[in-house]
């Protein structure tokens, strides 16, 4: 009797020191087409400011996989073929996002952003309620186009990092940061570590590119569950889409949620 109950304290310590992880989300994209249980393809049109430019939103035309990768397709303002957008024909891009929503956690994509300054490649997280409730983090490319600099600044060498809780100017955080050359042809590793905060840890998010630490943010982070997007689209603040048809391709994207 008395070994038993040693056996079942010594048991009990273990299960109650042994952290319990949250189960990793992996997609390597080998399957011939986008895994319906992970990932929904949008469909949809955001964000747009007619009086300083408009855009055809994303359609599911615009991604898709092929050769073990996942290709998001941009179209440009030359763009003349078959794919409708949204209102327009022109600046059209597409995106997919996870079905499942995750909180705090390690977001990786391996990838080669769109070579074009006029689309902008992105890997965000998301949740809105209303506009002092709206919870995102932004790994976006080209950076360099926020005040002061212009539309036209719009620089692929630069990233653009940002957090939010609210879209007013003091719910949100935002930095233009160098990151070197993306448009080399070559698979990049983008990463975001994000800590919602515990009563020992305080909350902050560290940016990563290629493993090497680029930004970190201690104010306005995150706490709410949110679904982890991929892909392009055309915002009125980055340069002219003066293409006609150009890709972001995928290699992978995990995520490792912190418990």
């Amino acid at each position: 009797m008395l070994k038993s109950s040693i056996t079942f304290v010594i048991l009990l310590i273990t299960q109650i020191s042994t952290p319990s992880f949250a189960q990793v989300f992996f997609d390597d994209f080998n399957e011939p087409k986008i895994n319906a249980d992970y990932w929904k393809i949008l469909n949809t049109k955001w964000g747009e400011n007619p009086s300083k430019g408009t855009h055809g939103g994303v359609v599911p035309d615009n991604v898709y996989v092929q050769n073990g990768n996942l290709v998001i397709r941009a179209l440009g303002d030359y763009y003349r073929g078959d794919v409708k957008g949204h209102g327009q024909n022109t600046k059209v891009g597409g995106v997919i996002a996870t079905k499942e929503k995750f909180a705090s956690g390690s977001y990786e994509v391996r990838a080669k952003i769109c070579p074009q300054s006029g689309a902008l490649s992105a890997f965000w997280t998301y949740y809105y309620e209303n506009e002092d409730y709206n919870h995102e983090i932004d790994f976006e490319f080209p950076g360099r186009n926020q005040h002061p600099y212009k539309p036209e600044d719009s620089d692929l060498t630069w990233g653009l990092f940002s957090n939010w809780r609210g879209v007013g100017d003091d719910l949100h955080r935002t930095a233009d940061k160098y990151l070197g050359n993306q448009i080399d042809g070559e698979f990049h590793l983008y990463r975001f570590d994000w800590y919602a905060g515990t009563k020992t840890q305080k909350p902050k998010i560290e940016w990563y590119y290629d493993n090497k630490l680029i930004h970190l943010s201690h104010e306005q982070i995150p706490d709410h569950p949110s679904e982890f997007f991929v892909g392009i689209w055309f915002p009125w603040w980055i340069s002219e889409a003066n293409f006609d048809t150009d890709y972001m391709y995928i290699d992978w994207v995990k995520i490792t949620p912190y418990q």
